[in-house]
């Protein structure tokens, strides 16, 4: 908070950070409202807020923002207004999944389709991950491809920045980038990354920048996920060879993953999808094109919005089939 102002008293400046609920604004946006001040109580969720930093709540009787006017956080608000813009196009159901699956925005997704998702062993792609990292340095790879060496590391790295000012500095990724970065370096330097050491440095990182992350569930699942790829995606898929390759590969990941996070997603939700391998099994052929899309639709629907609505409509069956899975 900037300024504080309350009747009778001498405005306070700089006065510390707040959470609020009712505010659906990009990342440096300008906000002023009224309302109440309130002390954070001692459930989980705001001793969670309080190790992020925050000192009290804003309960807000009115408010008003303003998106951001210049720098990354402009050009980064304007590529989500690409998107909502572009999305809008679509059935109402596709189109908040696309801005989830894309930059990990879940405002306009029901709560019923929410619960589906996390009941069915789908949520994580609802939270904006390494496989989207993979997707953005891969697709900037291959658009490079003709280029020098130094020049598509550098754009990989550029991209990389960009997205992680897109979709938000949430735990999953910021380890995403830290580990997609690690492997960057790795490579200008002519040396061969291991990836459990990436992922090692990737929360040192993290917990280094934000220590509040340490005690964060979402960063629990992220490296949990990739640890279990690490081990034992490769080990699985070999197992699984009477299966087609893609296939084999696909599934073996999926079930690493769902092994590593089980601990963390039983202690802390109570509950564990039996149906996870097979959902995503058959979600993952539609995921790379659907994400892929989406976020041609945020940069095409930044500069011109019939064609954002193009690329929408791209991903459209795509978005419905995961729906559907």
């Amino acid at each position: 908070a900037d300024e504080l102002a309350c009747d009778g008293y001498r405005p306070l400046e700089g006065a510390g950070v707040v959470v609020t609920d009712v505010v659906d604004a990009d990342a440096g946006s300008a906000f002023r409202g009224r309302g109440w001040l309130l002390p954070l109580s001692g459930d989980g969720f705001d001793r969670a807020r309080r190790r992020l930093g925050a000192t009290a709540e804003f309960d807000a009787a009115e408010v008003d923002t303003a998106p951001p006017r210049s720098g990354p956080l402009a050009l980064a608000s304007r590529l989500r207004g690409g998107l909502r813009a572009a999305s809008d196009a679509l059935e109402p159901r596709r189109g908040a999944l696309l801005r989830g699956l894309a930059v990990g925005d879940v405002a306009g997704i029901e709560d019923g389709v929410i619960a589906d998702f996390r009941r069915a062993g789908l949520s994580h792609l609802l939270a904006v991950s390494g496989s989207n990292v993979a997707i953005v340095i891969g697709a900037v790879a291959v658009a490079l491809v003709r280029l020098p060496l130094w020049w598509r590391l550098a754009g990989a790295l550029g991209a990389l920045g960009l997205f992680v000012v897109v979709v938000g500095p949430e735990p999953s990724v910021l380890r995403a980038a830290a580990m997609g970065s690690i492997g960057l370096l790795a490579l200008a330097s002519g040396r061969r990354v291991e990836p459990l050491h990436a992922l090692a440095l990737a929360v040192v990182a993290v917990v280094g920048h934000r220590p509040g992350l340490a005690a964060s569930v979402g960063l629990h699942l992220s490296a949990a996920a990739t640890a279990g790829i690490v081990l034992w995606a490769r080990a699985l898929a070999i197992r699984l060879r009477p299966l087609p390759r893609p296939m084999a590969l696909g599934l073996g990941a999926t079930l690493a993953a769902q092994v590593a996070v089980a601990p963390v997603v039983v202690g802390t939700f109570g509950e564990l999808s039996i149906a996870g391998p097979v959902t995503n099994l058959l979600a993952l052929p539609a995921i790379p094109v659907a994400t892929v899309a989406g976020l041609a639709a945020a940069l095409a629907g930044a500069l011109y919005a019939p064609l954002g609505a193009l690329a929408a409509k791209v991903a459209e069956p795509f978005v419905g089939w995961i729906l559907w899975v």
